[in-house]
């Protein structure tokens, strides 16, 4: 089996996307990329969202936060996709749940949008999904992402990066509008976080990064123990 490569939109190693997607059981010979990897400071901060483009949001390698305009930041995505197929990588996976149909990719591809939305139509085709999503600015684009005929959405707009008193509060007012499951809709919330939001709401909580863990597990499986 060749390589298996981690692409993320902020800057690699994603030490805490890994430990929530495999646990102690992570594939051997990870390639992790970041399509901020090579970039200075200077060329971060200019890549921060104007007001008629859509935030994504990400880790810097120093653990901070970062917003980056989605628009600007493909050619990077490309760069880091390139560099990774280049090292042998027979497996991409794109660490982000946001859209990614520009990307050029000659191998096979994970995007967690799409094993995080036919998840949840599978689960919930009817009711009210509650989604956390990391920046404000995402708001219309995951209502326009969620809602259906048959089921309604609504939205919190909640860091991966904050803290558990946060995600508890925001989890509790899905609850109390009526949410029937919470989506993380970020692959940077982890396990733990899944399970503070999921003893503050009392409802099923589906992770983004755990959920395309399971799924990289299938496709990388040598078999099942008889």
């Amino acid at each position: 089996m060749k390589s298996i490569a981690l692409i993320t939109i902020g800057q690699s190693p994603r030490e805490d996307i890994v430990a929530s997607m495999f646990g102690s059981t992570s594939p051997e010979g990870l390639i992790e990329r970041g399509a901020l990897d090579h970039l200075s400071s200077a060329e971060i901060d200019e890549l921060t969202p104007r007001p008629s483009e859509h935030p994504l949001v990400s880790r810097l390698r120093d653990g901070s936060e970062v917003v980056i305009a989605k628009e600007r930041l493909m050619p990077h995505m490309q760069t880091a996709v390139d560099s990774a197929i280049g090292d042998g990588a027979g497996l991409v996976v794109i660490l982000c749940t946001g859209e990614f149909t520009q990307l050029s990719v000659p191998v096979p591809a994970v995007y967690p949008d799409r094993v995080l939305g036919h998840v949840v139509e599978a689960v919930l085709p009817k009711g009210r999904v509650g989604v956390m999503l990391p920046h404000p600015g995402q708001m219309q684009s995951m209502c326009d992402k969620w809602r259906t005929y048959t089921r309604t959405f609504d939205g919190v707009a909640v860091s991966p990066y904050t803290g558990a008193e946060e995600l508890s509060r925001q989890a509790t007012c899905l609850k109390e509008r009526g949410a029937d499951l919470i989506v993380l809709d970020c692959m940077g919330f982890d396990l733990m976080m899944k399970r503070t939001v999921a003893v503050a709401s009392g409802l099923q909580v589906i992770l983004a990064n755990r959920l395309v863990g399971r799924v990289v597990e299938e496709l990388t499986s040598a078999g099942v123990d008889d």
